[in-house]
């Protein structure tokens, strides 16, 4: 009876597992092989491409179905043209252009958008000095890959590099050099300098500039006159016009014109300034223009020539 017993309890642990066993067999035979999935491969990984110019990368292994985006369109645009990815330069930078397939597999292309010459807005530089001046001269690089720098072996004029953008020239004696310019790929550019003297203030770029900036303002070889005590003087005194700066009579600065106010050169122009920081004391007749009016301002300009030097300056000021 205890071996019935026993041999029971044998087969009832036994089944289960046999069951089990089949189970498994069913399953494995269930099981499809997975479809192995191609790598997403590019020929390169990053590529140099000149500014107004295309390159190309092809796509050697991939999933089909390709999608290619550029992170910055301004610096790089981007096309697919079958397995192969066409870019073009627009501007000089860096950006990268993301890959893409039908088994969302992705490859990142760096791309640098470069120059391959350097260029400045003019072929050769011409500063003209203010008689009895220096002269300082801001010439913008319109080509080149950064990382700039410049170099001049003259006594003449110095040069520096403002802003990774411009070249920045002062001008002290009359003369001719060349300065050299480098950018950080290594290309270079010598650029002819000739620096002369002139009697005439401002040049076209300067009035250009007077003219944009609408600011009540005073300045005279290169300062600027005022203070927050000083009254406006906006007048006429015996028929002549009188514009500037007062302090209590102590302290003033006032330029005098007849005739009206509008654009042209006018007579009778005198410059009359005591001021006290810097130092400047004089009462001059001076040549005199308003060369802007805009029906509410006036801007005008002045110069005159003592111990062989120009002096000059200009003005903003409400009609």
């Amino acid at each position: 009876m205890k071996l019935r017993n026993k041999l029971l309890l044998l087969l009832v642990m036994v089944l289960p597992l046999g069951f089990a066993a089949c189970d498994d067999d069913d399953d494995d035979a269930d099981v499809q092989p997975t479809e192995e999935v191609a790598e997403l491969i590019l020929e390169k990984s990053s590529i140099d491409v000149e500014v107004d110019d295309t390159g190309t990368v092809k796509i050697t292994q991939g999933g089909g179905e390709y999608h290619v985006f550029s992170s910055n369109p301004d610096v790089v645009a981007v096309e697919l043209e079958g397995n192969l990815v066409k870019l073009s330069a627009l501007s000089r930078g860096r950006t990268s252009v993301i890959i893409s397939d039908k088994n969302s597999q992705y490859k990142e292309l760096g791309v640098v958008a470069f120059y391959d010459v350097l260029e400045i807005e003019t072929s050769e530089i011409n500063v003209k000095m203010p008689l009895g001046h220096s002269k300082t001269a801001r010439i913008p690089i319109t080509k080149g890959n950064g990382g700039y720098e410049v170099s001049v072996e003259s006594e003449i004029v110095s040069a520096t590099i403002e802003n990774d953008s411009e070249i920045v020239l002062v001008a002290t004696k009359e003369g001719k050099a060349t300065i050299t310019l480098t950018d950080s790929y290594g290309l270079t550019l010598d650029i002819p300098v000739t620096i002369s003297t002139t009697t005439i203030p401002y040049d076209d770029k300067e009035l250009e500039a007077i003219k944009a900036d609408d600011t009540n303002r005073y300045e005279f070889n290169g300062v600027r006159i005022g203070h927050p005590a000083y009254s406006d003087v906006n007048t006429i005194e015996d028929g002549v016009n009188v514009y500037g700066l007062d302090y209590r009579g102590f302290y003033f600065y006032k330029v005098y014109f007849s005739g009206d106010k509008e654009v042209g050169v006018k007579t009778d122009g005198r410059l009359d300034i005591n001021y006290h920081n810097p130092r400047i004391t004089l009462n001059e007749p001076c040549d005199l223009e308003i060369i802007k009016n805009d029906g509410t301002k006036i801007w005008v300009v002045y110069s005159y020539i003592k111990d062989e030097k120009l002096n000059f300056g200009h003005f903003c000021q409400d009609i």
